[in-house]
């Protein structure tokens, strides 16, 4: 199993560093592993306005596959010009989930996650997350 760690990514500017400090590891299947991104100018937000990703696994139903479940939550916060509370004016949520088949060889699962994660981070892929829309 994967050890905890924090998880450090790149801004949509492509050279500033954003960190997902680790909340809690995941206490087995079911239980999700949770960071939270808690450093710069996020950490004047309150905890409940701060983007949070979980990820858990668990079998899936005959127990040929492992499920890795995801949930990323960016809210949109925003101040009250008189109070100066905060709060969520709306949410960018991504959820999914993958399947790894236990029965195939470990160089094809770790293949497939190569690709899938690079996709995921690919130039195209954030564009069409972006604009809502996919190529066409």
């Amino acid at each position: 199993m994967p050890a905890m760690a924090s998880i450090t990514v790149k801004a949509y500017d492509g050279t500033t560093d954003v960190v997902y400090d680790q909340l809690s590891a995941s206490g087995g299947d079911q239980s999700p592993a949770v960071w939270r991104h808690d450093t710069g100018v996020t950490a004047a937000l309150p905890v409940g306005l701060r983007a949070s990703l979980k990820v858990w696994g668990l079998w899936n139903g005959p127990k040929t596959a492992r499920l890795v479940k995801f949930n990323f939550v960016s809210p949109y916060a925003v101040q009250d010009s008189t109070t100066t509370l905060f709060s969520a004016k709306d949410r960018v949520v991504a959820d999914g989930v993958i399947t790894m088949p236990v029965a195939c060889p470990a160089s094809h699962l770790n293949e497939s996650a190569a690709r899938f994660s690079n996709l995921m981070g690919a130039a195209l892929m954030k564009e069409m997350m972006r604009t809502g829309y996919a190529a066409t």
